[in-house]
């Protein structure tokens, strides 16, 4: 009669787990199928700047094709733009390093063209009073800056997994494609990763790696 019991109650654990496995990969499949670009024929372009390993930007690339469908491309390299640097702070300044890539990218007269930029070096916005920044966006351009100088802190209680900063980096990087690329607005939810207030690396883990 144990054995019975044990074998009903498995039974109804694989069904549940499968038809919310299911409604999950079925909500997953809406969000994608729902989204459209908000300019239609634009295209995204993912650019290394300085010494950014181009190795880390492949993964991104076939997340997001896997992910949402998107046909993204490596664009060339560019330089940093030394008119960019604060040295007194020994920072790079957000919103000059992304104004740098309509200005040095290749894609740079492409109206249609919406430019990540990807830096390793620790950047701050001259604009705002805050010591740094995970990115910077400039909607009118089409452009966003990531960086990932800072995506390895750790604090107690951190989330484990030795993949962190690759995700970090992904959450900002959804994040700035929902905006520039579908026409998201930020939201005040801070489970999304559209969340307004990513201020520190713990808001940054909390939020969530969807839309």
């Amino acid at each position: 009669m144990n054995r019975l019991l044990a074998l009903v109650v498995c039974v109804i654990a694989v069904v549940a787990g499968w038809m919310a496995y299911s409604r999950v990969s079925s909500a997953s499949a809406d969000v994608s199928a729902s989204l459209a670009p908000k300019i239609e024929g634009s295209k995204i372009y993912f650019v290394p700047i300085g010494s950014f390993p181009s190795e880390e930007i492949e993964p991104l690339v076939r997340y997001y094709h896997e992910k949402y469908k998107l046909e993204i491309t490596i664009a060339k390299r560019i330089p940093v733009d030394p008119a960019t640097s604060d040295d007194s702070r020994h920072q790079l300044i957000a919103e000059k390093l992304a104004a740098s890539l309509r200005n040095l990218s290749e894609y740079a007269n492409d109206p249609n063209a919406v430019l990540i930029g990807f830096t390793s070096e620790d950047i701050y916005p001259m604009s705002q009073n805050w010591q740094f920044a995970f990115g910077w966006r400039l909607g009118s351009a089409g452009a966003a800056v990531v960086s990932t100088a800072r995506m390895s802190l750790h604090y107690d209680g951190e989330p484990s997994g030795i993949d962190l900063p690759e995700r970090r980096l992904r959450k900002v990087v959804t994040k700035d494609i929902g905006i520039l690329y579908y026409g998201l607005s930020q939201s005040q939810n801070p489970r999304s990763v559209l969340y307004s207030q990513i201020l520190g690396i713990e808001e940054l883990d909390q939020v969530g790696d969807d839309f």
